[in-house]
C-alpha cells in the first residue's frame, strides 16, 4: 500500500504504512549511547547540584547532540530555529551565573518551548505556522507526541539492529535488558534486607566503605530522561512528517457581539484617561498630586496597571481570534482593539514612569525589578499585536518570543539580587538614597554578598555594624563539587567571613 502525498509535497501518514520501528544505523547507534549518557549526568547533575553548572553543561550537551544529529542527518537550519536553540543555550549558560531558584524556574518554562520548537523546526516536523500563536504547540508535540509517544517505534529499531548484528549482539542486549530491569529491583530490595536482617548488614559491612545510594539513584531516575532524550531525537528524523494544519472554515462570533463588548471597554477606558489626565502627566514631570506622598503616588495602580495590561492583551488576542470573518477581522474590531492596544501601552509607560520615580527615592526591590521586565515584554508584545492587526503577514509570534527569550536572557545574566544590590549601595554612597535597607540586602541571594561587603566599610559605623553582622549571620552552603557551582554563589564565597567569626547584634 503506497503512501499518500499532497500537493505540497508532505507525507501523509497512513496506519498501514507507517513503520513499526526506526530504521537504525551507525548514527543511531552513537546517538543512542550520547543520550544515554547526557541523560544520566544530567539526572545526577541536578539531583546533588541543582540546577547549577552540572545540569547547565549536560542539558547543553543534550541539545548540542541532538541538533548535531539532526542536522548530520540532513536537516536545515532556519533563521528562526537557529535563534531559538542559540538562545535556548545562552540561557542554558545562565543557569551557572545565576543562583536565583525564581527566575531558573520561569526560564526553565521558556527553555520547553524555545529548545522543543527549535529542534521541531530544524526537523521540519511543525505543523503550524511559526508566525502563529498556534505554533507554540508544536513544543509539547514534540515533547510528548514525537518524544514519549514514539518510544515502541525507538526501542523496536534498536532491538532489531542489535538482532542483525549476530550472536554477540542478541546476548549483549539481553545482558543490558536484564541489567536494566535488576537495578532498580535491587535497589528496592538491598536496603530492606540490610533493615530486616542484621547478618547481612554486617556482610555489607565487610565491603569496602562505598555510598552506592547515588549510583542507584542516578541509574534508576536517569534512565528515564535518557529514553525520553533519544526517542524525541529519533522521532525528529524518522516520523513521517505530517501535512500542516489548514486553518478550518468556522462560524465564529458575530462581530456585532465581540464589537459591542469592545466599546464597552472603549468607553471605559477613554472616561479613565479623561478623569486622570492631570493625574497622569504627573507621572511623567513628576508633579505629585494634592495630598499624595511619593511613596503612595508610585505605589498606587502600578501592579493593578500589570494585570489590566495583561487582561487587554488577552481582550485583543481573543476579539480577533473568535471573531467571525473570511480573511481577516472586521475593520471595525481591529480599530477597537488598536484603541486598547494603545490605552495599554500608554498604561506601560504611565506605570513605568511611576515606578522610575519611585525607585529614584527608595531603591530597588526584586519585586520592582521583575514587575518591570514583566511590564517591558507586555509592552513590546502589545506594540506587535497592535501593527499586526493591519499587517497579517508579520511574524508576531516570532518577534514575541524572541523578545522574551532575549528579556529572560539579560534577566538570568544579571542576576537581579546583583541588580538590586549594586544600585542601592551605589545610590546611597552617591547621595541619591538617604540610606539604604541593610535588613533587606542580607535577604538576598549571593549576587548581594560583595556589595553587603562594601557596606562594612561605610563611614556611618551605624550601617556599617548592622552590614558586619548580617554578613556573618548568612549561611550560604559552602560549594563543594563542579555540579552546584554557580557564578554567583563563587563570588560571595570570597566575601564571606569564616564560621569562626562572631560580631555581636547592633
Amino acid at each position: 500500500m503506497e503512501q499518500h502525498h499532497n500537493t505540497d509535497g508532505w507525507e501523509m501518514p497512513n496506519r498501514d504504512t507507517q513503520p513499526v520501528s526506526f530504521p537504525i544505523g551507525p548514527k543511531e547507534l552513537i546517538l543512542a549511547l550520547l543520550m544515554f549518557i547526557c541523560g544520566l549526568l544530567l539526572c545526577n547533575s541536578v539531583l546533588y547540584g541543582g540546577f547549577n553548572l552540572g545540569f547547565s553543561i549536560f542539558a547543553s550537551l543534550s541539545l548540542l547532540c541532538t541538533a548535531g544529529y539532526l542536522l548530520w542527518s540532513g536537516c536545515r537550519l532556519t533563521g528562526y530555529s537557529a535563534a531559538l536553540l542559540i538562545l535556548s543555550l545562552i540561557i542554558l549558560a545562565g543557569f551557572a551565573r545565576s543562583n536565583d531558584s525564581f527566575v531558573k524556574f520561569v526560564l526553565m518554562c521558556f527553555l520547553l518551548v524555545s529548545e522543543n520548537l527549535g529542534l521541531c523546526l530544524l526537523a521540519g516536523q511543525n505543523r503550524r505556522s511559526p508566525n502563529g500563536i498556534s505554533s507554540v504547540l508544536d513544543a509539547p508535540r514534540t515533547l510528548f507526541t514525537l518524544g514519549m509517544g514514539k518510544c515502541h517505534e525507538a526501542f523496536s529499531g534498536l532491538l532489531q539492529a542489535f538482532r542483525r548484528s549476530g550472536a554477540v549482539g542478541k546476548k549483549g542486549s539481553a545482558i543490558a535488558l536484564g541489567c536494566c530491569i535488576a537495578i532498580p529491583i535491587l535497589a528496592i530490595l538491598i536496603p530492606l534486607l540490610v533493615s530486616a536482617d542484621a547478618a547481612f548488614d554486617g556482610l555489607l559491612q565487610l565491603l569496602p566503605k562505598r555510598d552506592f545510594s547515588e549510583l542507584f539513584s542516578t541509574v534508576v531516575l536517569g534512565v528515564f530522561p535518557s529514553c525520553v532524550l533519544y526517542i524525541r531525537s529519533a522521532s525528529l528524523k524518522h516520523c513521517p512528517k505530517e501535512a500542516p494544519l489548514s486553518k478550518t472554515a468556522r462560524k465564529g462570533i458575530s462581530p456585532l457581539t465581540v464589537n459591542t463588548v469592545l466599546i464597552a471597554v472603549a468607553l471605559v477606558y477613554g472616561a479613565y484617561l479623561a478623569s486622570q489626565l492631570a493625574y497622569f502627566s504627573g507621572g511623567f514631570l513628576g508633579i505629585l498630586p494634592e495630598g499624595y506622598t511619593m511613596a503612595q503616588y508610585a505605589r498606587r495602580g502600578f501592579f493593578e496597571m500589570a494585570w489590566l495590561c495583561a487582561i487587554n492583551l488577552g481582550l485583543v488576542v481573543l476579539s480577533v481570534g473568535l471573531v467571525a470573518k473570511v480573511d481577516k477581522a472586521p475593520l471595525s474590531t481591529r480599530l477597537l482593539c488598536l484603541f486598547i492596544g494603545i490605552v495599554t501601552l500608554f498604561l506601560v509607560v504611565t506605570a513605568s514612569a511611576k515606578m522610575f520615580l519611585y525607585i529614584g527615592s527608595y531603591g530597588l526591590t526584586r519585586l520592582r525589578v521583575l514587575t518591570e521586565v514583566i511590564m517591558l515584554w507586555l509592552g513590546i508584545t502589545t506594540l506587535t499585536v497592535s501593527i499586526w492587526l493591519f499587517a497579517p503577514k508579520l511574524p508576531y509570534m516570532k518577534a514575541i518570543l524572541l523578545a522574551g527569550l532575549v528579556i529572560g536572557t539579560s534577566v538570568i545574566w544579571a542576576d537581579v539580587d546583583t541588580v538590586v544590590a549594586r544600585y542601592n549601595v551605589s545610590a546611597y554612597r552617591s547621595g541619591r538614597l538617604e540610606t539604604v535597607d541593610v535588613a533587606y540586602l542580607s535577604r538576598l541571594g549571593s549576587g548581594a554578598v560583595p556589595y553587603l561587603q562594601q557596606l562594612t566599610e561605610d563611614q556611618n559605623p551605624e550601617i556599617a555594624q548592622q552590614a558586619k553582622f548580617r554578613l556573618n549571620r548568612r549561611s550560604d552552603a559552602p560549594i563543594e563539587d563542579f555540579r552546584e557551582w554557580n557564578y554567583a554563589s563563587h563570588i560571595a564565597g570570597k566575601y564571606l567571613p569564616k564560621p569562626d567569626v562572631v560580631t555581636e547584634q547592633p
